[in-house]
C-alpha cells in the first residue's frame, strides 16, 4: 500500500503476516478445525468454579490444622467440595452423614459462611487431623 521509502520517512513499522493468507475456503476451514478445542479443554472451561469466599474459607481451615491447601487435591461438582487430605477425604456436604475410615463428612462451605454457629462442629472434627 505504501512504498518502503514513505514508510521509512514516516517512521512507521512495516507489518507482515507470518503465514500466507489462504486462497480458498478449504484452507481456512482446515486451519480452523486444527484450532478447535478438544473435549477435555471445553470441559474444564465449563466446569463449575468454587466461590472465592468459600475457597478462602477452605484454605484457612486447612491452614488452621497445619495443612497447606493443594488445589489439585480439591474437586467441586457445583455443590459439594471434596478435598483429598493426606489422612482422609474431606467431603463438605452434610456433617450429619456417618464418617468412615477414609471419609470425613463436613458442612457445606456456603452454609459455613452464612451461619457461624456451624463452624464449631466442623472445627472439632478437623482438629482430629492435626
Amino acid at each position: 500500500m505504501f512504498s518502503e521509502r514513505l514508510i521509512n520517512e514516516l517512521g512507521l513499522i512495516s507489518l507482515r503476516l507470518k503465514q500466507p493468507v489462504p486462497h480458498n475456503a478449504h484452507d481456512l476451514l482446515d486451519r480452523l478445525s486444527d484450532e478447535t478445542p478438544t473435549a477435555s479443554e471445553t470441559a474444564t472451561e465449563t466446569a463449575p468454579k468454587l466461590d472465592k469466599n468459600e475457597f478462602r474459607l477452605l484454605v484457612k481451615m486447612l491452614q488452621a490444622i497445619g495443612h497447606d491447601c493443594q488445589y489439585d487435591a480439591m474437586t467441586y461438582d457445583g455443590s459439594v467440595v471434596t478435598y483429598q487430605h493426606p489422612k482422609k477425604t474431606l467431603v463438605f456436604d452434610d456433617i450429619k452423614r456417618a464418617d468412615d475410615a477414609q471419609i470425613m463428612n463436613l458442612t457445606r462451605l456456603a452454609d459455613l459462611l452464612l451461619d457461624d454457629s456451624l463452624k464449631r462442629p466442623v472445627w472439632e472434627k478437623l482438629k482430629s487431623l492435626r
